[in-house]
């Protein structure tokens, strides 16, 4: 079967802006190819170039340093004895190198000390100028050495005479390398003591043994350490040392690359000596080309960076990325423009779909919106409301006019604490939404309880953009739930907490007051002649008489103490921060004298009625460990209370009597 002219056409036509983009592309990463593997070999010519030029410049400081111990050397070997004034005029004549001593803290001697003599020879360095001499740390060690000179003699190098540098073990390694074999020794890092600052340079030391009878040869170390007459040494500051020495670098290369130098092949912060950029242990140390170089019987680790910005590791440059930008660009461009023009009418027809599923999304919305038969409040992420629904307006009295652009206090009753909004909005923003019930003012001022839901609106940065709230009038079902608590937990006939509540309260009031450390009063009162009254005047005023005592009975208390009617003409009241004994019955004894007044202000009850009571007191802990115990007690002190004369007011007796 032939294939149509024009459906070919059109085929070709589709495959011609991928063929104009990848021959574009396929150009773009030959190209590209080629010139990272030679940027690639020459950042690692010009790391290894850098690095030796480097590495030769400070070998050449170093062998700087040795030479001028080397002259110390000879200073000593040319007289039995150096005095103090000769080695600081030899030191003046050094210091007149200009550069030589760059890097160097000071050139110093340190003589061997014989362990039989110490006290001596502090005595003949005192008597040469340092009255304050003194070998440190003291004691007694297999070896001992001490600082006699160090140039130049400034305040910094004052505090490091009288040091036993072969008491440090870092010291020591390299002091008896240098002894036992006769040629320079290099320590590795340690803190000089001359430094002082917060941030103190990375120090080393540079030995060489001086011995007695130079001229005679040696036959073993043994008869070196048996010869030894100290060490003349060079304490070196590193950053100072290898500064030095770059500047002597002359690599167009070195501005801005990366130097760092560890003793040994330890890349551990312990050896770190020098870090010009502060690259190690940080992300930004990636390619970096590592040689070792062997200084005075120590091998240094030498690392190179160079900056990327010069030539990356990769073979990347400023120039190649461009161009491979350009590259890619070019073959894009050619390709996109052909390729939108085909898409351009498939996207409009696509867009206009999509805006009219939204259209029929966001008209249902608005249906779900508006026939909700739950109240709908937004408002923006400040609180001030942007759109209501009916339901909304019904449960608040404002029309969704009424209501735009204010805030959603508008419906605050007053009921609730500062506190309750604070920890409601806290809620919303920390979780994103919050529900539960709220007391709110109607438009005609009228108190309805509603159930409420909060939830956040957030957009994609996961910032607060509105606030969605549903409302449902609950008041109803409130009031009912109240009235039935109201019920269950109190007297029909006063009003009064009944047993239950009591038992409720009592135990909260005890958990507290163990927490607190403060008492529990329990005062259990039975009505006296009370059986009387009712029998003569009938039970109408029976209950006419209880409901009296019950209010006369709060009058006499706080609010925060509960007075219960536990049945019959029997009363308690819960203090439930009690004071002491004796404080109980003297509330004791006010409630009973409350009681004995007359019932003038009760029209309903006959002239001349007249009631006491017989009150037990007991106190937690004093009487009782527990709820029912206390109970227990207050009543069988009441009982103990109807056997007394007036007053009738008994206090239960503690366990231990009982």
């Amino acid at each position: 079967m032939r294939v149509p002219v024009f459906s070919s056409r059109i085929f070709n036509l589709k495959a011609l802006p991928w063929l104009v983009l990848g021959s574009g592309l396929l150009a773009t990463t030959l190209w590209c190819s080629s010139c990272l593997k030679a940027n690639q070999l020459e950042h690692e010519r010009l790391e290894l170039e850098l690095g030796r030029q480097i590495t030769q410049a400070i070998s050449t400081r170093l062998q700087t340093n040795s030479a001028v111990l080397d002259s110390v050397v000879g200073l000593f070997n040319a007289s039995s004895e150096v005095s103090r004034r000769e080695f600081s005029a030899f030191y003046q004549t050094l210091s007149r190198g200009g550069n030589t001593l760059k890097g160097i803290q000071g050139v110093g001697f340190a003589a061997v000390v014989p362990n039989n003599n110490i006290a001596a020879f502090e005595q003949t360095i005192r008597a040469d100028g340092l009255p304050d001499f003194q070998i440190k740390p003291p004691g007694v060690r297999a070896l001992t050495t001490a600082i006699i000179y160090l140039e130049p003699n400034d305040w910094r190098n004052q505090r490091a005479l009288g040091f036993d540098m072969y008491s440090q073990v870092t010291r020591r390694e390299a002091m008896h390398l240098a002894a036992s074999n006769g040629e320079p020794a290099l320590s590795g890092p340690v803190r000089l003591l001359q430094e002082t600052s917060l941030r103190p340079q990375v120090g080393a030391l540079l030995y060489q043994a001086i011995y007695k009878d130079p001229n005679v040869s040696f036959s073993s170390p043994q008869e070196r350490f048996g010869r030894l007459r100290g060490w003349a040494y060079s304490p070196l500051s590193m950053d100072d040392l290898i500064h030095g020495a770059l500047a002597n670098v002359s690599h167009s290369a070195l501005k801005d690359a990366g130097v760092l130098i560890y003793d040994t092949n330890r890349k551990n912060p312990d050896n770190l000596l020098f870090d010009n950029l502060e690259l190690a242990n940080s992300d930004r140390l990636t390619h970096p080309t590592w040689r070792d170089v062997t200084i005075a019987n120590r091998t240094w680790q030498i690392g190179i960076q160079l900056d990327n910005r010069l030539i990356s590791a990769s073979g990347w440059t400023q120039s190649l990325v461009l161009q491979a930008f350009l590259g890619i660009s070019l073959s894009s461009l050619a390709g996109l423009i052909s390729q939108g023009l085909l898409n351009n009418h498939l996207a409009l027809r696509q867009a206009l779909a999509r805006e009219l599923e939204a259209s029929k999304e966001r008209a249902l919305a608005g249906t779900v919106f508006d026939s909700s038969p739950i109240g709908i409040v937004v408002t923006d992420a400040s609180g001030l409301i942007l759109q209501v629904n009916g339901a909304f307006s019904q449960l608040s009295g404002y029309s969704e006019l009424e209501a735009r652009g204010q805030k959603t206090n508008l419906l605050r009753s007053g009921r609730h604490e500062s506190s309750f909004y604070e920890q409601m909005w806290c809620a919303i923003i920390q979780k994103g939404y919050w529900n539960g019930e709220i007391w709110n003012r109607h438009r005609n001022g009228q108190i309805m309880r509603h159930e409420l839901a909060i939830t956040a609106v957030l957009d994609p940065q996961q910032q607060i953009t509105n606030f969605v709230g549903l409302l449902r009038d609950v008041s109803e079902r409130y009031t009912q739930q109240e009235q039935m608590r109201h019920l269950a937990t109190h007297d029909p006939l006063t009003g009064l907490a009944n047993r239950a509540l009591l038992i409720e309260e009592l135990n909260l009031s005890l958990a507290l007051a163990k927490r607190q450390g403060h008492g529990v009063g329990l005062l259990f009162l039975d009505l006296d002649a009370f059986k009387p009254v009712n029998d003569r005047y009938g039970h109408g005023t029976g209950d006419v008489l209880l409901q009296a005592v019950g209010q006369r009975l709060k009058s006499c208390v706080r609010e925060s103490d509960t007075v219960c009617r536990q049945g019959g003409d029997e009363f308690v009241l819960l203090i439930p921060d009690a004071p002491s004994l004796e404080q109980l019955q003297l509330i004791a004894s006010k409630l009973n004298q409350a009681l004995q007044q007359p019932f003038d202000d009760q029209p309903e009850l006959p002239e001349g009625i007249r009631i006491s009571a017989s009150i037990g007191v007991a106190r937690w802990p004093d009487h009782a460990d527990d709820a029912d115990g206390l109970l227990e007690a207050a009543d069988t002190a009441m009982y103990r209370a109807k056997q007394m004369e007036e007053p009738r007011i008994a206090t239960a007796p503690s366990p231990i009597s009982s």
